[in-house]
């Protein structure tokens, strides 16, 4: 059981919490001390207090420095989760210094998996997609991508590149690569395999008039198959993708 709190004590926790849900990352020390208008030795201790008392971790690390992490209480319907931020994206949506550890972060999610969930912080504009420097986006190992949806693809046969996409639509079935070169209308539902099997039809993130010749040529270069995927090939699937975070 927590011990209990403090009025002041209470109130820094209080304040741990609404930042996380409105920020989806710690604060800095400097952040806490300047919201009570204390310094910094002074919201430290007070942080020290939380955390012998069981309800927060923090510590420093010579990769991202000082950071807060709330613990999960019993009986919160929120879990915070500690995410590595394990790559960056250049302007092709391409994956670079992957999978490396770049930092972490907080971050509040529902009923996703820690082991799996990591990040990509964004270090180049993708005008195609409206994603700009700084975006991060949240992927989880697991979750099985649905058109619509972002997801992380090999590049090539060497396996050593990786490329965010986004899946347009499914196929019919896991034996058909494409299906909009022999029907030109949607297909009836109850026609479609909803198996596992079916594969994704999808198209680089930062496609487009700029960039066609670029992805046709490194798909060539790397002997990229220009056709539907099969759900194996899924390195993960972005969960959500967060502006203006602090980490």
């Amino acid at each position: 059981m927590p011990h209990a709190l403090t009025t002041r004590q209470r109130e820094y926790l209080e304040f741990l919490q609404e930042y996380v849900r409105a920020n989806e990352a710690s604060p800095r020390l400097e952040e806490v001390a300047d919201h009570f208008g204390v310094k910094p030795p002074t919201a430290h201790k007070t942080l020290e207090a939380l955390y012998n008392k069981g309800y927060i971790y923090f510590a420093r690390d010579s990769v991202s420095g000082f950071f807060i992490r709330l613990l999960e209480r019993a009986g919160t319907a929120e879990v915070v989760i500690e995410v590595v931020i394990a790559g960056k994206v250049n302007r092709f949506g391409e994956l670079l210094e992957f999978p490396e550890k770049h930092g972490h972060f907080a971050s509040v999610l529902q009923g996703a998996d820690p082991e799996n969930v990591f990040a990509l912080v964004v270090s180049e504009n993708i005008p195609e997609s409206s994603i700009l420097v700084g975006d991060i986006l949240i992927c989880d190992r697991n979750k099985r991508p649905q058109p619509g949806d972002i997801a992380i693809f090999p590049f090539g046969k060497s396996g050593k590149r990786f490329l965010l996409s986004r899946i347009h639509s499914l196929t019919s079935d896991k034996d058909l690569d494409n299906l909009e070169a022999s029907n030109l209308y949607p297909v009836p539902k109850r026609l479609l395999d909803t198996s596992q099997g079916q594969r994704f039809n999808w198209t680089p993130l930062a496609f487009g008039s700029e960039t066609e010749e670029y992805f046709l040529r490194e798909a060539e270069k790397e002997g990229m198959p220009l056709r539907a995927l099969p759900p194996e090939f899924v390195l993960g699937t972005a969960l959500r993708l967060t502006r203006h975070l602090a980490f």
